[in-house]
């Protein structure tokens, strides 16, 4: 038992550790690209969440029809959702999922588009410093946003082996939990507009 915690708290940490260097790593590119193409590449992420808030629904009736879910039991536990929405979590992972879908599909048709970007001449000024701390930090945001809607998804499965790893995870805890303006958005998109609840 005390191998399983440890072991347990020392995936934990490796995958703290991996998000953070997904995180630096991104802000890296995105202080590589410029101002110009990054903020181009946020604004296309605005586009496809506005997108995937309006048709994941209808997506999720579709999909649960062809990817199963492991459905809850009596024994089953959730860290991040209610006793009450446990035999309901299912209808939450497939609206996440089908919101996720669409996100990334339009997200692609953007990164596509972006590909002319570059051939739009940019100031100079745009090239200075402060400018490329805003552009890593553009590309951090929507690098977090990805990874929290998979951890939120992951998060619906209710699993032990899931739940225990994700929990154990102080910063994956906050992303699905505590993210300032998403965490609420996500809740709202797929827990209470879904759930009522």
């Amino acid at each position: 038992m005390a191998w399983s915690v440890d072991h347990l708290i020392k995936g934990s940490c490796m995958f703290s550790i991996l998000i953070l260097f997904i995180l630096a790593w991104s802000f890296y590119i995105g202080y590589s690209r410029g101002i110009l193409l990054q903020g181009y590449y946020f604004l296309t992420m605005i586009v496809a969440m506005l997108v995937a808030g309006s048709g994941y629904q209808s997506l999720a009736k579709t999909i649960s029809l062809w990817i199963p879910f492991s459905s809850a039991t009596q024994a089953s536990k959730t860290y991040f959702y209610g006793a009450d929405q446990l035999f309901h979590l299912d209808k939450v992972f497939y609206a996440g999922l089908a919101y996720f879908i669409l996100f990334v599909l339009v997200y692609a048709i953007g990164r596509v588009i972006g590909l002319f970007i570059p051939l739009i001449p940019t100031p100079e000024k745009w090239e200075e410093y402060p400018f490329q701390i805003a552009s890593g930090v553009l590309s951090v945001l929507v690098t977090y946003f990805v990874l929290q809607m998979g951890f939120t998804i992951l998060s619906t499965i209710p699993m032990a082996a899931i739940q225990d790893r994700l929990h154990g995870s102080f910063l994956i805890r906050f992303m699905v939990q505590h993210s300032p303006l998403t965490a609420g958005l996500l809740k709202q998109l797929w827990v209470v507009k879904i759930l009522g609840a």
